[in-house]
């Protein structure tokens, strides 16, 4: 397919009317001019924004079954036998089915960052998943792509009404450090045995090469599926995606964490925030800005969006994410920014390439340049200056999954 005389929004801040050729899925090549292949869709895109698919950064979609389904609503990102859960995988909780009947890509939205919930402390591993399809294997786009946890006061409301633990910020943030603490301790362990293991091998190389494996000593530490997960966050292979409700959760958060140097935070909410913490400009944490969920959310009125945009101008990653429910609230977020700052294109960067970077998917998606997916959006208008702005076709993948006058089945 051949897309031309768009206006080109790469997403990470240039716009300029291209013609984008479309192979495989994936975008093969940006120019002026190009000609046609014989056989190549040819698409007039003479008056459109051809914006990158927006990135629902950290979300629920896909995780409920839908309602045709033996299991509809299952809330299968909502593990609360126990609060502590780091070993297990939003992957297992996707379906490709209820993802697909949101019609997400009629928002703009061609990727979502899925993730477990607020409910447990270390809530489990994040996925990146397109948003059209069936099968999660195909529709997965990376797995493993941070650890989901949080501080938040829906572990009091979750664990405390049934009167198990966590029932206080005493417990949320002493365990936060515990865990820390006893996956550090068990790496060091398992790194201490294996050291001894090679050493006892080589030995045994030396002296006699059927004696090795009586030579090496058993390991002593059992296999602690939590433990290994957890010091995946403190090698910084997962980074830290962690809910907080408020700026002394943050920096609660910070200070506990602030023993492990390798450990990436990327704080959800933003609440309380000021524009002033210094420690965040300084490591340029990102930050997911998020609404409210619920109407009356009290954490969420602290939510200053002056102060995130000063952090933005200082160099820091702001996310615009939506609330898991509701579809239309990532462009309203970014909406709200747009008003701040002034700039579509920064706040354009917000909804796609910061994303995409911050979830480690940025190779894949997240802006429009040549070897990245044809996740792409036809506007009528750029989204983020005017609500008049309308989509007329979406791409995931180089397939269309949207146009303009489609029939809209999930209300």
């Amino acid at each position: 397919m051949l897309i031309k005389n768009g206006n080109v929004h790469d997403g990470c801040g240039k716009v300029a009317k291209a013609d984008l050729r479309v192979v495989a899925g994936h975008i093969a090549e940006i120019g002026k001019d190009l000609t046609a292949s014989e056989g190549e869709e040819v698409l007039d895109a003479a008056g459109l924004e051809v914006l990158p698919g927006f990135v629902h950064a950290v979300t629920q979609w896909g995780v409920n079954g839908n309602w045709t389904e033996i299991r509809p609503s299952s809330n299968d990102n909502d593990e609360r036998s126990e609060p502590i859960t780091p070993e297990l995988d939003a992957f297992y909780a996707f379906n490709g089915r209820a993802c697909t009947a949101q019609q997400l890509g009629a928002f703009g939205i061609t990727v979502v960052g899925v993730a477990p919930s607020d409910n447990n402390l270390f809530g489990g591993q994040i996925a990146a998943f397109s948003v059209e399809g069936v099968n999660p294997y195909k529709m997965c786009l990376r797995r493993g792509i941070g650890m989901k946890a949080s501080v938040t006061n829906a572990l009091k409301m979750s664990y405390g009404a049934r009167q198990m633990a966590p029932m206080s910020r005493m417990w949320i943030f002493g365990q936060l450090e515990e865990q820390l603490r006893k996956a550090s301790e068990y790496a060091g362990k398992k790194a201490k045995e294996a050291a001894e293991k090679e050493k006892a091998e080589a030995a045994g190389r030396k002296k006699n090469a059927k004696k090795k494996a009586e030579d090496a000593p058993a390991p002593e530490t059992p296999y602690d599926a939590k433990l290994e997960a957890i010091g995946k966050v403190l090698t910084g292979e997962l980074p830290l995606f962690i809910t907080c409700d408020s700026l002394i959760a943050a920096e609660r958060v910070r200070d506990i964490t602030s023993t492990y140097p390798a450990v990436k935070l990327v704080l959800i909410n933003g609440y309380g925030l000021t524009g002033e913490e210094d420690w965040i400009i300084e490591k340029k944490i990102p930050i997911v800005v998020k609404p409210a969920d619920y109407t009356v959310d009290r954490e969420a009125m602290t939510l200053d969006l002056q102060a995130i945009a000063k952090l933005w101008k200082a160099g820091v990653p702001i996310i615009v994410n939506g609330n898991g429910n509701v579809r239309e609230d990532l462009l309203w977020t970014g909406s709200e920014l747009m008003r701040v700052l002034g700039d579509s294109e920064e706040v354009l960067k917000m909804a796609t390439s910061v994303p995409a970077k911050v979830l480690g998917i940025d190779d894949l998606t997240g802006s429009v340049q040549e070897g990245r997916r044809a996740d792409l959006v036809l506007w009528q208008g750029d989204p983020m200056k005017t609500w008049d702005a309308h989509i007329v076709r979406t791409f995931c993948g180089g397939e269309t999954i949207y146009r303009e006058g489609d029939e809209m089945k999930c209300m």
